[in-house]
């Protein structure tokens, strides 16, 4: 049973990656128009309603032309539904009729499971697993549904209701994760050899992990313990709140003096917005862009030291709040019986142990630290020409990005697999717009609409997984937005498959709210439904179905099933069209955004399983990123991009040379950006080790001491960025995830696609969806990867080798 949340983000803490099977401690449980309107792609109008535009398909004009999605957006029945095709979410009470009925058939299904046991009724016993995944599946209906519309709904009245919605089901959550008899139930049953001899694989599967997650929750142990194990979950939950709430810099604002000459290098535009006191001193807040560009600019190095001193700082209230996090954290592991929070929490990953992880990282440092000592000694080369002679030479943190700009970039082509595209202050899990693009990256967005980058999606789907994004009118009442488009998922033999809703463009903050990044939120799994049991009114009359979406499809096993067709939600802060003739253009970052979103959007239309407890991207927590990072490497090839360029204006293609040009440009993360990931995902299981229960333990100090061991630059006495490293919460003890899974993506993009012909990509693309993606989380994905051939000697034990770097 599952986590109440499930939305995979690049960034923000909120909507981090909380979709995998054990995002959560308690993971038992989830958790008026002109024209006749069409509903089907191949009648949508296909006439651009701009004569002198280029030619569009009509995937690209439901995003570019905002006219011909007005004439196209409504089904031509007219016929309303509720959000996401829910009947029973027509209107802001529906979340609270919704959460009742699912709460009214969670009794009658724990009812009929714990029945079965006390009758010792060996076919109704039989049902068990199913009854409690089915369970799980209407659970996460609601529960996500209304984590979805309290993030993007721009009615306060939704929103309310689906926070109202979310917090009743929750409480129901938390009680099922210590409901004995349903324990004692499941137990029986998976010890019971009549009934698991006849269990599909899949099925032996969830109810393992069906009983793991409830022993997570200390269901088996006295009642003491249990209560003390729910106080420090709670506990664990409200420092974690306080954690992200106050994450800004302990310093908020610094005071620079001796402006302007203070300031010389900085543009004169940041310069000229900061707020100025007598006497030529201004003030700089060290949470706004602005001062990263002066980090960046400011020519005077006491300046920089200054500004970097207070975007890394951290207050003592602050830094309390972690360490009691990594506290109450170790002492949950004890009372579990595990060393350390890690151990406790790597168990079901594919790492498995701390020493695992920890030897995977150390290889990579030990392998990649060169790289950084001799960008470090090419810095250093010219600060030496910079500065006064007798001045200091040695680089330290804060001359980083200004003497980096006067490096020339280097080549795309020369990165390593783990170097990702420059995010600035370089976070993958908070992918951050580029400061300064270059005239060539702004040339580059004039041949990439946001209409044509999602056909060039769909073309190369099909020739990977034979698979269509196909645009379908919505009913009235379907979404939470005008803006709100929807794509039908089809196969080239299956038919429809799946559902995306993209909500892809930002909104004027006075017009409706909307969560502020990227995001793929889940609202229904794939899951078997023709041996289905339903008992209350609102489930047996429609109001809990969505209407046309469930289909009789081949399994794996090469049986006809009918399925419940999976539904997800893409949102993005893209800028939209400006007018008929400018539609939304994005840049080689939000191209790369896009496609690692919709990595995890394939991930759960062809992850189709028997059981939503496994379906999609519940999966380990250090593989769900496989699939959307894999998609990245498609992003970053000027091949690919070139074959669906468009100038929005001319329609020509995008000139390859211009195209390689901002690619190299763009591609600017360097040995710093993979160096300073590396010591992050390290101190991440120094702080989840034994080391957060000693006496005296202080976390600033073992920040300082990871800066020494795995970066190159000298630790900074007192920085205290631990207190906004808000992943330490969200991401805790996983934060390697990332670094692992580019890995295997890496590997897979190198074996079966990079330089290979149409041929082999189709090869590598049906073994990406009939070797890991198809599985969701019903096997081992190292099953997968080993099948690839991507898996080398000794790894899986976790025997990582120094020189191996992709």
């Amino acid at each position: 049973m599952r986590p109440a949340t499930r939305a995979i983000s690049r960034k923000g803490p909120r909507a981090a990656c909380q979709c995998s099977r054990s995002s959560y401690p308690l993971a038992v449980l989830a958790h008026a128009c002109g024209v006749p309107l069409r509903r089907s792609w191949s009648r949508f109008n296909s006439t651009t309603t701009t004569p002198a535009a280029p030619k569009r398909t009509p995937l690209q004009q439901i995003f570019d032309s905002p006219a011909y999605w007005r004439a196209n957006r409504l089904s031509a029945n007219g016929v309303s539904t509720g959000l996401c095709g829910l009947p029973v979410l027509d209107r802001p009470d529906g979340f609270i009729r919704a959460a009742n009925a699912v709460i009214e058939e969670v009794r009658k299904i724990i009812s009929k499971v714990c029945q079965a046991v006390g009758q010792d009724n060996v076919g109704e016993m039989r049902k068990t697993v199913k009854r409690l995944d089915r369970l799980s599946d209407i659970l996460c209906l609601v529960v996500d549904s209304a984590e979805l519309v309290r993030n993007v709904h721009p009615d306060a009245r939704f929103a309310k209701a689906a926070n109202d919605a979310h917090a009743a089901l929750s409480s129901v959550i938390n009680q099922l994760n210590t409901h004995q008899e349903l324990y004692q139930a499941l137990k029986r049953v998976m010890a019971n050899e009549t009934i698991t001899k006849s269990f599909t694989a899949e099925e032996q599967r969830v109810g393992d992990l069906l009983l793991a997650d409830f022993e997570k929750s200390g269901i088996h142990m006295p009642l003491a313990q249990r209560d003390r194990l729910v106080d420090l979950h709670d506990r664990i939950g409200e420092l974690g709140h306080m954690m992200i709430t106050n994450s800004g810099p302990g310093t908020r604002i610094v005071e620079i003096e001796g402006v302007p000459e203070s300031l010389n290098g900085v543009p004169n535009t940041i310069v000229a917005n900061l707020k100025a006191r007598e006497g030529g001193s201004v003030f700089l807040s060290t949470s706004s862009s602005a001062a990263g560009i002066v980090l960046k600019t400011a020519r005077d190095e006491n300046v920089r030291k200054q500004v970097f001193l207070g975007i890394n700082s951290g207050s003592k209230e602050q830094v309390e709040v972690v360490e009691a996090l990594l506290w109450t954290r170790g002492e949950l592991a004890r009372l579990l019986g595990k060393e350390s929070y890690a151990e406790m929490w790597l168990a079901d990953k594919m790492a498995e142990t701390p020493e695992n992880v920890i030897s995977f990282l150390e290889s990579l440092s030990d392998h990649h630290k060169p790289r950084a000592v001799a960008e470090l000694e090419r810095l250093q080369k010219i600060k030496a020409m910079h500065v006064a002679k007798g001045q200091p030479t040695a680089i330290q943190a804060w001359d980083r990005f200004y003497y980096s700009q006067f490096v020339a970039a280097t080549s795309a082509a020369a990165l390593s697999p783990l170097e990702a595209p420059d995010r600035g202050l370089a976070d993958p899990f908070h992918a951050a717009r580029p400061v300064s693009p270059t005239s060539n990256v702004n040339q580059v967005s004039a041949y990439f609409s946001v209409g044509s980058t999602f056909q060039g999606l769909s073309q190369l789907f099909k020739s990977l997984y034979g698979i269509t994004l196909e645009p379908a009118a919505v009913a009235p009442g379907e979404v939470w937005h005008d803006d709100v488009r929807r794509l039908d998922v089809v196969h080239e033999t299956d038919g429809k498959i799946g559902i995306i809703y993209c909500d892809v463009f930002s909104r004027d903050s006075c017009e409706s709210r909307k969560y502020e990044s990227a995001a793929h939120f889940t609202v229904r799994c794939s899951r078997r439904v023709d041996d289905e049991e339903k008992f209350g009114q609102a489930f047996t009359a429609g109001q809990m179905s969505i209407e046309g979406s469930e289909k009789i499809l081949n399994s794996k096993d090469g049986q006809q099933k009918r399925y419940q067709l999976p539904v997800v939600v893409l949102v993005t802060p893209f800028k939209g069209p400006a007018d008929e003739q400018t539609p939304g253009l994005l840049g080689l970052w939000e191209i790369e955004t896009l496609f690692h979103e919709m990595g995890h959007a394939m991930h759960s239309m062809l992850a189709m399983t028997d059981f939503q407890h496994i379906g999609g991207t519940r999966v380990p927590g250090d593989f769900v990123e496989v699939p959307s990072i894999f998609m990245e490497n498609f992003a970053r090839s000027p091949q690919i991009l070139a074959s669906f360029s468009q100038h929005y204006r001319t329609g020509e293609p995008i000139p390859l040379n211009l195209l390689r040009t901002a690619h190299t440009v763009s591609a600017t993360a360097n040995a710093f950006d993979t160096q300073h990931q590396l010591q992050l995902a390290l101190l991440d299981q120094m702080y989840h080790s034994p080391l957060a229960m000693q006496p005296g333990f202080d976390s600033t100090a073992v920040l300082a001491e990871s800066q020494r061991l795995y970066n190159v630059f000298p630790p900074v006495p007192d920085a205290a960025w631990q207190v906004q490293f808000t992943h330490l919460f969200s991401y805790g003890a996983t934060y390697y995830s990332y670094l692992w899974s580019r890995r295997w993506a890496s590997r897979i993009w190198s074996k079966w696609f990079m330089d290979k012909d149409a041929g082999a990509w189709k090869e590598g693309g049906e073994l990406m969806r009939t070797e890991l993606l198809g599985w969701g989380g019903g096997r081992d994905p190292w099953v997968g990867l080993e099948r690839l051939g991507v898996v080398k000697e000794g790894e899986r034990q976790g025997r990582f080798t120094e020189h191996d770097q992709a």
